[in-house]
C-alpha cells in the first residue's frame, strides 16, 4: 500500500529501541522516509511528558503520542494534552495499603506536571539515571501531588509475585494493574490501555481511512496489536502478543521497525 493510506503506532522499549536504548538509523530513517511519503507514525509508550521529549525530537514525531500506557495523548507541537483519564481518587488510599505491606516497594507517581518517586530503588535510579528524566523524590506519600495519571511500582529489593498476588486479589475498583516488566508493575484508569487509546485517537483525529498498524513486544501492547487492522510482533515479544499480531518481524535489536514499514508496502 501507498504510505499516504498507512498509519503505524510503535511501542517504545524493546521495540523501536534496541536493548542499549538506542534507535538505530536504519530504524530512523525507514521512519523519516515512511512520513516523507504520506505516511502517518506515533508511539504508544508507558513514558510520561517529560520521559519521551528528546525521543519525539529525534525521530521528528509530528502527530499527537499516546503516553502513560495509553493513559493521556499528548501534542508536543502545541505542548497541551489533547486528551487525559487521571486515576481515581481511591487509588491514594490504596498505594498508602501498599507502602504499609511492602516497606521495600518503589513508588513512582506521573502526573502532567512530573514524575515524582518515594522510595526509589535501584533499578528506578538506573532508568532515571540512564534517560536523564528530572524527578522530585519525596519522603513521604503525603507529599505526592493531586491528579494522579499513572501509579508505576518497582520490585526489585522485593518478591515480585507477592505484589502481583496482592494486586490481583486488592485492585480497588476504576483500576487496573499490568506487569510491564520484570520488576515493574504500573496501574492505571480501569478503562485505559493502549488499545482504547489508538481507537480514541483515530476517532478524534479522522483517521479511520487510514489502515492502522501497531508493532510492540509486551503485555501492555496486547490490546493495541488487537485493535490494529494489521498488528506486528518483534522477534523478542511474549508468545501472547506473537499470537495475536498478524505479522512477526525481527527483533528489536536487527531494526524491527524498519522490517515492519517494508511489510506494510506490500500489504
Amino acid at each position: 500500500m501507498n504510505p499516504n493510506q498507512l498509519m503505524l503506532v510503535s511501542d517504545m522499549d524493546d521495540t523501536l529501541f534496541d536493548s542499549r536504548k538506542h534507535i538505530s538509523d536504519r530504524n530512523r530513517n525507514a521512519i523519516w522516509e515512511f512520513q516523507k511519503k504520506g505516511g502517518l507514525f506515533t508511539v504508544a509508550t508507558g513514558r510520561s511528558i517529560t520521559g519521551l521529549r528528546p525521543y519525539q525530537q529525534m525521530i521528528n514525531i509530528q502527530m499527537p503520542v499516546i503516553l502513560y500506557n495509553g493513559s493521556c495523548i499528548y501534542d508536543y507541537q502545541k505542548r497541551q494534552m489533547v486528551w487525559v483519564k487521571q486515576l481515581p481518587e481511591c487509588i491514594k488510599a490504596y498505594v498508602k495499603e501498599l507502602a504499609l505491606e511492602f516497606p521495600n516497594l518503589g513508588i513512582q507517581i506521573m502526573t502532567e506536571s512530573g514524575i515524582y518517586t518515594c522510595r526509589p530503588t535501584p533499578i528506578y535510579v538506573q532508568f532515571v539515571k540512564r534517560e536523564r528524566l528530572p524527578y522530585t523524590e519525596v519522603q513521604e506519600l503525603e507529599e505526592f501531588p493531586e491528579n494522579w495519571i499513572k501509579a508505576e511500582l518497582t520490585t526489585d529489593l522485593m518478591n515480585p509475585e507477592a505484589l502481583d498476588d496482592c494486586l490481583g486479589a486488592t485492585i480497588p475498583e476504576g483500576c487496573r494493574w499490568l506487569a510491564t516488566g520484570v520488576y515493574s508493575r504500573e496501574i492505571v484508569a480501569s478503562e485505559v490501555s493502549k488499545g482504547s487509546a489508538v481507537l480514541r485517537y483515530r476517532k478524534l483525529f479522522g483517521l479511520s481511512d487510514r489502515k492502522l498498524c501497531c508493532i510492540g513486544d509486551h503485555n501492555n501492547d496486547y490490546e493495541m496489536i488487537q485493535a490494529a487492522d494489521v498488528g506486528f510482533a518483534v522477534g523478542n515479544a511474549l508468545e501472547c502478543i506473537k499470537d495475536k499480531a498478524d505479522f512477526i518481524v525481527s527483533d528489536n535489536d536487527h531494526d524491527a521497525v524498519a522490517e515492519a514499514i517494508e511489510r506494510m508496502k506490500q500489504l
